[in-house]
């Protein structure tokens, strides 16, 4: 029998497979099993997900879609528009907590899941260095610092992710408070991040509106060029 898929949950049908398979356990859930708790018949479920290892990353190809459309229509600087990536696929988890935390306890039991894990975080690292790369002004040795960057911010996202995943509150109000407070802790990571970067990728950054430096100095009368130089220069904070 097929179940009904979650209605207007574009990540419905991956989460219910998840779940299963957190619940029954990876090698003991049939391909069968997943497609009928997805809502849909097998050769619907391998045509839209392929295998039992696909579908527990499912969301994360759509997400990076998003980090990957995201990041080719924004007009923001290239750091800033990386930590809004950054955020927009923790907030992603935060959202699908019971996935979330399901595909972790799966890769846990299961060597080649960490694997895959592995592999996605370094498509989220390639998106972020693509688009450093085509946005960041021509300098030397521009890709080593991007790639450091694009690396650090994933690091960072990572840590903050596996943190929250071991976590366990207790009523949902504490949950909620909780995930908002990690999300705004992850963005102040980043944004100090990008800080530590911006010199060596950005160069100095000049105030657009800075105010003219008004120096003041004593001459004698009849001071030569050399003597007015001197004194402006001592002026000089």
């Amino acid at each position: 029998m097929i179940s009904q898929p979650t209605p207007h949950n574009p990540d419905g049908p991956a989460a219910a497979a998840v779940g299963l398979l957190a619940r029954q356990g990876y090698e003991a859930t049939s391909v069968d099993e997943l497609a009928d708790a997805a809502g849909m018949s097998r050769s619907t479920f391998f045509r839209k997900f392929g295998s039992k290892e696909d579908v527990v990353f499912a969301d994360h190809e759509r997400i990076l879609a998003r980090v990957t459309d995201g990041l080719a229509e924004t007009m923001q600087e290239p750091l800033a528009a990386i930590e809004d990536a950054a955020l927009l696929v923790f907030n992603h988890h935060l959202r699908n907590r019971e996935t979330s935390r399901a595909r972790y306890e799966l890769m846990q039991a299961v060597p080649a899941l960490r694997d895959r894990e592995l592999v996605t975080s370094h498509r989220y690292e390639r998106a972020f260095l693509l688009h450093l790369l085509d946005k960041l002004p021509d300098g030397e040795h521009r890709e080593y610092k991007a790639v450091a960057f694009a690396a650090a911010a994933v690091a960072v996202h990572n840590a903050f992710l596996r943190r929250w995943l071991r976590s366990t509150q207790d009523a949902q109000e504490t949950e909620i408070r909780a995930d908002r407070e990690k999300a705004a802790a992850l963005a102040d990571e980043l944004h100090a991040l990008s800080e530590i970067f911006r010199p060596a990728l950005l160069g100095p950054i000049t105030p657009a509106h800075a105010s003219p430096a008004v120096v003041v100095t004593v001459l004698t009368a009849g001071a030569d060029k050399d003597a007015i130089l001197k004194a402006v220069r001592d002026a000089l904070p």
